[in-house]
């Protein structure tokens, strides 16, 4: 409780005056007691805890200057903030910065790959309604992949968007089930893998420049592929029918490779045979028709011997191992002389030897 200055003095005034009454019975020595009173007063009035104030106040003074004192690490990139607008970045090593409010510093990790995972178990429901996705042929099919990406930009990673890291998986869930929607169930399951994942990473990475995250994805890779558990008996049903579907259209598609070539090879001795049978028609004829033009011309020089010609050529040819008889003359005129063919014998050889 502060003490009343006034009352304070008279307490003391009262008290100096017995005092003095006190001396002056006991015969002096009444000047002792001014001093002390005087020493008290000026200690009262005089604050005696001034220099430790200022020593606190040069103290804080220097913890705040050193505050600005901060360490770089060598996969590290140190951006500075001046009354919350970026200013400057810094390399690896002691650095320092005017301290706060005035700067501070944002360390950012650019060599480090990151990675995270979409449609775990780990997530719960919020994992599986991001796993699940609709295919080309409207199919349902669940998905678990990973994302890698590292930082490529630390300024755009630390100031141009709120939360990156959200970002780069939100935008990552987007551009799986827009590359799904492309594909059928059968190809995300057998031998699309390959296609779908890049396809990802290239439409992701788009999306990143686009949104100026100052990230740069990596991969994306496919951990699991399948379908709804109450889907599963229904769909391996399915599967089951279009691969005997396909194995009869295989066994059809060898059978035919098998038949078609031997096929083609009669096909091609029969196209040979008629085309040696016509060229050889052909040039009959035409040997013919060059006979026939010669014999023409042959018989308009000499019609009689050329008639003559034709019929002992045909004669010949007819009768090829018949003996022939040319009778000419009265002998012409008669048959009989043809009676006795081969072994016959003539009527004047005949009167000879009688006689």
């Amino acid at each position: 409780m502060p003490m009343d200055w006034e009352q304070w003095e008279k307490k003391n005034q009262r008290g100096s005056g017995s005092s003095r009454r006190r001396d002056s019975g006991n015969g002096g020595g009444g000047g002792a007691q001014g001093p002390n009173l005087d020493n008290l007063i000026s200690k009262i009035k005089k604050p005696s805890g001034a220099p430790s104030v200022w020593l606190i106040v040069v103290i804080a003074v220097i913890l705040w200057m050193l505050s600005g004192l901060f360490t770089v690490e060598p996969y590290e990139r140190g951006l500075i903030k001046r009354f919350g607008k970026y200013s400057t970045s810094v390399e690896e090593g002691l650095r320092y910065h005017w301290p706060w409010p005035i700067e501070n510093v944002t360390k950012v990790n650019y060599t480090q790959t990151r990675q995270f995972e979409v449609g775990s178990g780990s997530s719960g429901n919020k994992g599986l309604d991001e796993a699940t996705m609709l295919t080309n042929d409207e199919n349902i099919v669940n998905l678990q992949f990973v994302v890698q990406y590292k930082v490529d930009d630390p300024v755009a990673y630390a100031f141009h968007i709120f939360d990156p890291d959200k970002t780069i998986r939100d935008a990552a869930i987007s551009a799986m089930r827009e590359v799904i929607g492309r594909n059928t169930i059968y190809g995300a399951l057998t031998d699309k893998r390959a296609s779908i994942q890049e396809d990802t990473r290239e439409t992701l990475q788009a999306m990143m420049v686009k949104y100026g995250t100052g990230l740069v994805v990596n991969n994306v890779e496919l951990q699991d592929v399948h379908v709804p558990n109450d889907v599963i008996q229904a769909f391996k049903d399915v599967t089951s029918a279009r691969e005997d579907s396909e194995r009869f259209i295989n066994e059809a598609k060898g059978y035919r490779n098998n038949r078609l070539p031997e096929a083609e090879a009669k096909a091609y001795a029969l196209v040979a045979q008629a085309q040696a049978y016509r060229a050889e028609r052909v040039n009959i004829a035409k040997g013919d028709s060059a006979r026939f033009l010669a014999l023409l011309t042959e018989y308009r020089k000499a019609p009689e011997v050329t008639r003559q010609r034709l019929i002992l050529e045909t004669m010949d040819n007819v009768l090829p191992e018949s003996s022939k008889f040319i009778l000419t003359g009265t002998a012409g005129k008669s048959l009989l002389p043809l009676l006795g063919l081969n072994g016959a014998v003539s009527p004047l050889a005949e009167s000879s030897a009688n006689q």
